[in-house]
């Protein structure tokens, strides 16, 4: 297990240029990652109170279970928050962290868009495990952890694709039925464990509305339902896409971060929607990058190859921060790595992202909500 036995200052790298494209530093382009900040796997000092699972494979249904411990066990501080079901009846679990009373901004986290990717949801799930655990007093890894709740709402989708976590993970119990009508309709491009679409076959992080939909072509190589790399026939075709577009123009959260696998790298902005934000998401992802050692892409440029994934969704629809988080080593392959390397591949280089997130948020609340005015001519 993990030690979680240090807390530490999140160090802005503020950057202010004039141009809309800003040129970002050398050091913020580079494969190179930095060791590890702290000897997280020499203590498990908190393992009686460790909940998430993050040295095997964490199933839909053992999720669902702990999030059910979290909302029993802290029921002034984590509730249910209804987002709407899967193409095969699943739902789509979401927790906000806060007071009783809803606070006006919030944050949004969401993982498992993708199937295959499920460090994703681990990270998340374990986040929030500790996160709790900081706000008990029980961890210092996240120091302001419960003075943060008096100024934001923290939402978290740990498995926005529970139908196709369900396949890659061969555990079919509840879709078995669903599944089975349309599976040989579907074309494998690997196997079930290289699933990355929904159920019926549509890659979720090509389909959404963001305006670009006719335009895509990254990542897009089929023409009917795959299991990945199929975008469906129109904008926001599947269930799971719809329920997350409602969502966040529902509760327009000041910063929407998505999680997947693999590069180590943030995907944090484009050309067309960049300059609404003056330079409020250059400096936040210069943070990100600062404590995790990921690489910065550069400010995508065409459409055919960034639209239609849900942080272009988040900007070009609301005017609001969306960011790609890509977690772990690439390495050219579908395969995720081992669940017994979470800790090391993910955990130790991510575990500041989703507080980063929600502390800037709360450190760039005013100026976010201000251009997003501007941006929609409100």
């Amino acid at each position: 297990m993990i030690v979680f036995v240090v807390c530490c200052q999140l160090t802005a790298l503020v950057v202010r240029a004039q141009e809309p494209i800003l040129q970002l530093p050398d050091s913020l382009k580079t494969d190179s990652i930095p060791p590890p900040l702290y000897p997280f796997l020499s203590n498990d000092s908190l393992i009686s109170y460790y909940v998430v699972e993050d040295t095997a494979e964490y199933t839909y249904g053992m999720i669902c279970a702990d999030l059910d411990y979290f909302l029993t066990t802290y029921p002034d501080l984590v509730h249910d928050q209804p987002m709407g079901q899967s193409e095969f009846g699943l739902e789509l679990r979401t927790i906000r962290i806060g007071r009783p009373a809803l606070n006006k901004r919030s944050v949004f986290l969401v993982g498992n868009i993708h199937a295959r990717e499920d460090f994703s949801s681990k990270l998340l799930m374990k986040f929030l495990n500790v996160y709790l655990l900081a706000i008990d007093g029980k961890s210092t890894l996240y120091p302001n952890a419960k003075l943060l709740l008096d100024s934001i709402d923290i939402y978290i989708t740990p498995v926005a694709n529970p139908d196709g976590l369900k396949i890659a993970h061969d555990d079919l119990a509840g879709i078995e039925q669903a599944f089975a009508l349309v599976k040989d309709s579907i074309f494998v491009e690997d196997s079930y464990t290289e699933w990355k679409a929904n159920g019926l076959g549509i890659d979720l992080n090509d389909t959404f509305d963001d305006g670009n939909f006719e335009l895509k072509k990254g990542g897009v190589v089929h023409t009917k339902p795959a299991s990945e790399g199929y975008k469906g026939l129109i904008p926001a075709e599947a269930n799971e896409t719809q329920a997350l577009q409602n969502f966040v123009l529902a509760k327009r959260p000041l910063i929407t971060a998505s999680f997947h696998t693999k590069g180590n790298i943030f995907f944090w902005a484009d050309a067309k929607t960049h300059p609404i934000f003056k330079n409020v998401d250059t400096e936040i992802v210069q943070k990100a990058a600062a404590v995790s050692g990921f690489r910065v892409s550069s400010i995508s440029k065409n459409p055919a190859d960034y639209g239609c994934g849900l942080e272009n969704y988040v900007r070009s629809k609301l005017g609001l921060i969306g960011v790609c988080v890509e977690l772990s080593r690439g390495d050219k392959t579908r395969f995720q790595h081992p669940d017994n390397m979470f800790n090391l591949e993910v955990w130790e280089r991510a575990w500041q992202l989703p507080y980063l997130y929600i502390e800037n948020a709360v450190i760039y609340g005013s100026r976010i909500e201000e251009n997003a005015r501007l941006y929609m001519g409100n």
